[in-house]
This record gives structure tokens, sequence and C-alpha cells, in this order.
């Protein structure tokens, strides 16, 4: 691996199996960061991995757009998601600098779930995008940005959390168990997957960045096979 400026290299498609029995997949996407510059690329990328995968739901975890003049590429890209399999997004940092209410608005205009005000149910599972969602019964997972949201989710019951935000602190010198150094130095959750009393936490190092440099920590999407 070198260093990567960019959108130079293909972005990885990730798979990860947690074994719910539930015969699901789901493709979660997090921190597009979306920009006129480069929407377009990011949006063909996203909907490649989906047409490879053919997911049950395609779940956005936030940091969608960088700029407001992005909204329109978002709605764009979150219909033509939806004609593949439903679509979920939470907002992120990112979103709250453009108006988290914006980006919740154009996403469900595009025909998208927001899953902060209403969890997705897809076969026997439950999608939640906030902690006031959580259910009476039923296995449920947590759709995040943040990975430090894994603890109370955990303590709360979720068998799945999916998150994004560190982008693996884009540059990887190496691995230690399951963290990411030199990130995980600086921020506790800065992996791949970690594995806490029946529960997992799976981080994506993110679609793209807002500084977009990289060296070993390739920019990614992950299919969940539950």
């Amino acid at each position: 691996m070198s260093w990567e400026f960019g959108l130079r290299r293909a972005l990885l498609l990730r798979r990860e199996r947690v074994d719910l029995g539930l015969g699901l997949r789901l493709l979660y996407a997090s921190d597009l960061h979306l920009r006129p510059s480069q929407a377009h690329h990011i949006a063909e990328e996203l909907l490649l991995a989906a047409r490879a995968v053919r997911p049950d739901a395609i779940l956005l975890g936030g940091d969608l757009v960088d700029v407001a003049d992005a909204l329109p590429k978002l709605a764009s890209l979150v219909g033509s998601l939806g004609n593949l399999a439903p679509a979920g997004a939470v907002s992120g940092n990112h979103d709250l600098l453009v108006g988290r209410e914006r980006v919740r608005q154009t996403v469900l205009s595009a025909g998208g779930q927001w899953l902060e005000d209403l969890p997705m149910k897809v076969g026997g599972l439950q999608i939640l995008g906030s902690s006031d969602q959580v259910p009476d019964s039923g296995p449920w997972l947590f759709c995040a940005h943040y990975p430090t949201s894994f603890p109370s989710a955990r303590r709360a019951g979720a068998r799945l959390v999916l998150a994004g935000h560190l982008h693996g602190w884009q540059i990887v010198l190496g691995q230690w168990r399951e963290y990411l150094l030199p990130g995980a130095l600086l921020s506790r959750w800065n992996g791949l997957r970690f594995e806490r009393e029946g529960s997992t936490l799976i981080v994506s190092r993110g679609m793209t960045d807002f500084f977009p440099l990289r060296w070993n920590c390739p920019r990614e999407v992950v299919a969940l096979y539950l």
C-alpha cells in the first residue's frame, strides 16, 4: 500500500460476517463528504458496490455532504440507491455544518428513510438511528456515525453497531490487536471490528475525506452478512 491522494485508487468493498442467523445482506457507507467536484465519482462507486452486493438495505452513516451545493447530488444518489434497496441515513458532524434539517429533508424528499426519526425494519431485524428507539424484543442494530455510540448501544442490547467518523485516522503505521495505530492512541475505537460481551462494532474507514490523503488506509464501504 502506498500514499493515496484523492480518489485515485478503487474503492474497497470490505465484507464482514456477523452471525445473527437472519440471512440478510446490508451495505454500510459512511463519510461520503459529497462536494460538487467529486460527488459523481463517489455516487458511481457506491452504486457499483450496491449492485455487486445486492443488499436488503443500504445504510448511510453520516458526513453525507460537506457543502450545501452538494445537496442535489445527495438527492440523486439516494434516489438511485432506493431503486436497488431501501436506503436509510443518519447525520454526521459535517452534516451539522450544512444544516442537519436540510440534509434530512434532502434524504426524505429523495425517498430515503431518516433513521434518527424512525427505525427501519428489514426481515426480522430493526435498524435504529437513535438511542430512543430501543425495541422491547427482537434483534436490532444501531446505525451510527460515531464509534463512541458502541458502549451505550451494547448495554441497551444492540447485537451490532455500525459506525464511521474516524476514517481509520487516514494514516496507518501498524495494528495491535483490534487497533489501528497511531490513531488508536487517541481514539479508543480506531480499528475495524470490536467484539464486546456478545455485541459487535464494525467501523468503516469511510468513502473519502475532507482532506483526502491516506496511507495504508483504503477508502471503503462495508458489506455485512447477517
